[in-house]
């Protein structure tokens, strides 16, 4: 409890972070962000009609009120999740100054489910790029380009810079398609491997992985071949945090290694120090007060991360730290 004891504290360090519960509304055009922090829903079908499947709605946040960053996040939620179940961190996102977007993707497995039976340590990196651009490369999924993650944030970019130009959502878009340059790409579990794969095929600001990656071949005993790749974004943007109780955590930081994070100094637990965390860009927690044990998903879930008397996410401090770019 020393850790919830310290996160209050440092909460109340910071004028105005007490805050009513979260609400999020349907989409109106031309209305996100006036008056302060909004959190709206908008249906992947209304960015482009050639989506037809994972229709539950994105999640996109602004505060009008914060100092904008004029950098983009994008969370990406684990295997059969929605955007609906992290409001708490695009939220925070917003606050922070970012154009915050949670994005609704393909996710009805799980990668290491399919890649399991192959025995190939290529399978995770060909199956995440499927899902990112909708190329077919295994022949285990069937996508398409209309609902690969590259198009479903290109149409929903394109549609807020259309109806809320006010707020240059444009800027995210360039003659290639997506700024990755301009981004900070965050996910929890699958989210949090495609995070990766993203930082590795482009360069991003940082890479936030949650309980992630842990792409293993146990008939091999062998890790994904993609971890240890060169990639276009630098080792040192790469972060992550994952509860000790995790039952993937040993895969996931010998991951954590082997995509070159260790050299930042050791892991560091939460628990036991406060932001900024020796400025380790491993971070792992032992905090017990997880709601029916959910260890793998109550480090980032609404409904599975422990709050304080106010009603705010105790792992919020370890949140913010990992967006904290600048």
């Amino acid at each position: 409890m020393r850790f919830l004891r310290r996160a209050n504290a440092a909460l109340r360090a910071q004028p105005g972070q007490r805050r009513a519960r979260l609400e999020t509304t349907l989409y109106t055009p031309g209305t996100l962000g006036r008056g302060g922090l909004a959190i709206q829903e908008i249906a992947p079908e209304s960015t482009d009609p050639a989506i037809d499947q994972w229709l539950e709605p994105h999640l996109v946040a602004f505060d009008a009120r914060a100092a904008t960053r004029n950098q983009l996040f994008l969370f990406l939620c684990g295997s059969h999740g929605q955007p609906a179940r992290q409001r708490q961190i695009t939220a925070l996102a917003a606050r922070m100054g970012y154009h915050a977007v949670n994005l609704r993707y393909p996710n009805a497995w799980t990668v290491g489910g399919l890649c399991r039976p192959t025995g190939d340590t290529g399978c995770h990196r060909k199956l995440r790029l499927e899902i990112l651009d909708g190329i077919d490369r295994t022949g285990l999924l069937r996508i398409g380009t209309a609902n690969s993650i590259d198009n479903r944030l290109t149409r929903l970019l394109r549609h807020l810079a259309h109806h809320e130009p006010d707020m240059d959502w444009a800027q995210f878009l360039g003659p290639d398609g997506i700024r990755w340059d301009k981004s900070l790409v965050a996910g929890h579990s699958q989210g949090g491997g495609h995070a990766g794969i993203i930082g590795k095929e482009h360069e991003v600001l940082r890479v936030v992985m949650f309980a992630a990656p842990a792409d293993y071949i146990e008939s091999r005993a062998a890790h994904a071949d993609w971890l240890a790749l060169p990639g276009a974004t630098p080792p040192e943007r790469y972060f992550g945090f994952v509860h000790a109780r995790d039952d993937g955590v040993e895969r996931i930081l010998s991951a954590w290694e082997l995509l070159g994070m260790a050299g930042a100094g050791p892991i560091v637990d939460v628990g036991h120090e406060g932001p900024p965390y020796r400025g380790s860009r491993r971070l792992i927690s032992d905090l017990d007060d997880i709601p029916r044990a959910k260890f793998h998903s109550g480090i980032v879930h609404d409904n599975l991360t422990p709050t304080d008397a106010a009603g705010l996410p105790s792992y919020e401090p370890v949140w913010r730290y990992l967006l904290s770019t600048s």
